[in-house]
C-alpha cells in the first residue's frame, strides 16, 4: 500500500498551513466525495499588500478551517450540498413541521415516533445535538439499523418500516440540498418471505365469542365497528372518520368519501342484512356532522363530537377484548377484514362483487384472500366438468 493511500484511508483531512513565497496561500486537504481521496484546497492571500496583515489573515484562516475540519466539515460537500452544515436535529424538526401540514394524522404520528427514535439513538451514543447533517454517514446509518434488527422489541416487518421511513426522510434531505447521498440507500429490506404474517383469521367460534362479549358488555357501538370491518371492509382509521350522515339505513349503505378513504376515492359499501339490526341500534338522531363513533363517553364509542381515533379502536381491542377473551396477539382488529373477505368469497359471492365492497383496485388483490375454495363451486368443478 502506498503512503498516500494509507494516509487517505486513515484521515478525513490534512490541517491547513501557510506557504510563503512568490505566491502566498493557505492550503489543506479534505476528502473529495466523488473519489474518496484527499484533494488539496488553496486559498490565495496575495491580494493583501502588507506581509503582517497576510500572516494575520493566514492565522485566522488556519484557525477557522481547522475547527471546521475537526467538527466534520468538508468544503467539497458544502460546495455541492450547501445545507450540509445545518444541525441535523433542526433539520428533523423542519421535516416534521412540513409533514404536519401535508400528512394524515396517523402518518404524522408515525413520523414523529421514527424521528424520536433517531434522536434518542444519537443522544444515547454520545452524538452531540450540535451534530451537522454532513456527519451523518453510512456507518452511522448501518449501526442504527443493526440495533433495530438485533432488538427483540422489533419484528422484521418493523425493521422494514423504519428503514423505509429513514430512506424517505434522507431522500427528502437530498432533494433539498442537505446532503449529497442518502446514507440509508445502500441498506436492503428484509425479504417478504422471511416475514411471517402476524395476523390470523377469526374462526366462527372467535366471532361468536366476540359478539357475545360485546353484547353482554352493552357495547353495541364497538360491535358495529367490528362489523364494519368484517362486512364492509373498512379500515380502523376510515371507521374513526365516519360521520352520522354517512349511514343510510333505508338504502343499507355506508358512504366512504375520498377525504377519509386510504386510496383517496369515493365508495359506497353495502350493509348486509346480517348486521343491519345492530346498526339500527346506534343513536343516528345526532347531528349528521357528528362522528359516528366518538370518545364523548369513555370506551362506549357513541356518536358525538370528539372523534375516536383509529388507535383508540385498536387500544380497546388489545386492552379489553383480547384480554377478556384470552386471545393471542395474532388475533387483531384488522383480522376482521381478512376474515370477512375470505369468508365472503367462501360463501360463493362473486369475486367482482367482493372487489367492489372491499374497494380493491383489481381482482388480483381480492384473489389473494381466496385461500379457501367455495365448497359448492369445488363440487361443481369436480362432478360437472366434461371429459376432454
Amino acid at each position: 500500500m502506498s503512503v498516500s493511500k494509507k494516509i487517505t484511508s486513515l484521515l478525513q483531512y490534512i490541517p491547513p498551513r501557510l506557504t510563503e513565497g512568490v505566491e502566498w496561500y493557505v492550503s489543506y486537504y479534505a476528502i473529495y466525495p466523488a473519489t474518496g481521496k484527499l484533494r488539496r484546497v488553496k486559498i490565495k492571500i496575495n491580494r493583501i499588500k502588507s506581509i503582517a496583515q497576510r500572516r494575520a489573515m493566514a492565522k485566522k484562516l488556519i484557525n477557522d478551517i481547522t475547527q471546521k475540519l475537526v467538527s466534520g466539515w468538508n468544503p467539497f460537500i458544502e460546495a455541492e450540498a450547501p445545507k450540509s452544515f445545518h444541525l441535523v436535529f433542526n433539520v428533523f424538526d423542519t421535516y416534521l413541521k412540513i409533514q404536519a401540514k401535508e400528512s394524515e394524522e396517523h402518518s404524522y404520528r408515525c413520523y414523529k415516533s421514527y424521528i424520536k427514535y433517531l434522536k434518542e439513538y444519537l443522544i444515547r451514543n454520545n452524538y452531540s445535538k450540535e451534530m451537522y447533517v454532513a456527519q451523518f454517514d453510512k456507518n452511522l446509518a448501518s449501526n442504527i439499523m443493526l440495533e433495530i434488527k438485533e432488538s427483540s422489541k422489533y419484528s422484521f416487518r418493523t425493521y422494514n418500516n423504519y428503514l423505509q421511513f429513514f430512506t424517505t426522510l434522507f431522500n427528502w434531505m437530498l432533494q433539498f440540498n442537505y446532503l449529497l447521498q442518502n446514507p440509508f440507500a445502500f441498506l436492503k429490506k428484509i425479504p417478504k418471505k422471511l416475514i411471517k404474517k402476524k395476523r390470523v383469521a377469526l374462526t366462527e367460534e372467535n366471532r361468536a365469542q366476540l359478539r357475545d362479549f360485546l353484547i353482554s358488555e352493552g357495547n353495541n357501538n364497538y360491535f358495529v365497528m367490528c362489523l364494519l370491518c368484517y362486512y364492509c371492509f373498512l379500515r380502523p382509521n376510515e371507521i374513526s372518520l365516519l360521520k352520522v350522515g354517512d349511514i343510510d339505513i333505508n338504502k343499507q349503505v355506508v358512504y366512504v368519501s375520498k377525504e377519509i378513504a386510504k386510496n383517496d376515492t369515493d365508495s359506497v359499501r353495502t350493509i348486509p342484512n346480517a348486521m343491519i339490526d345492530y346498526v339500527k341500534k346506534l343513536d343516528l338522531n345526532q347531528p349528521k356532522n357528528n362522528y359516528l363513533f366518538s370518545m364523548d363517553v369513555h370506551q362506549k364509542f357513541v356518536p358525538g363530537i370528539k372523534r375516536a381515533e383509529g388507535r383508540e379502536i385498536a387500544r380497546y381491542w388489545s386492552d379489553v377484548v383480547r384480554v377478556k377473551l384470552d386471545w393471542p396477539m395474532e388475533l387483531q382488529f384488522y383480522s376482521l377484514k381478512d376474515s370477512g373477505i375470505t369468508n365472503m368469497l367462501d360463501d360463493g359471492i362473486a369475486p367482482n362483487f367482493v372487489q367492489g365492497q372491499a374497494d380493491h383496485s383489481s381482482l388480483t388483490i381480492t384473489s389473494i384472500y381466496a385461500v379457501k375454495r367455495n365448497a359448492v363451486a369445488q363440487e361443481e368443478i369436480k362432478t360437472k366438468s366434461k371429459e376432454f
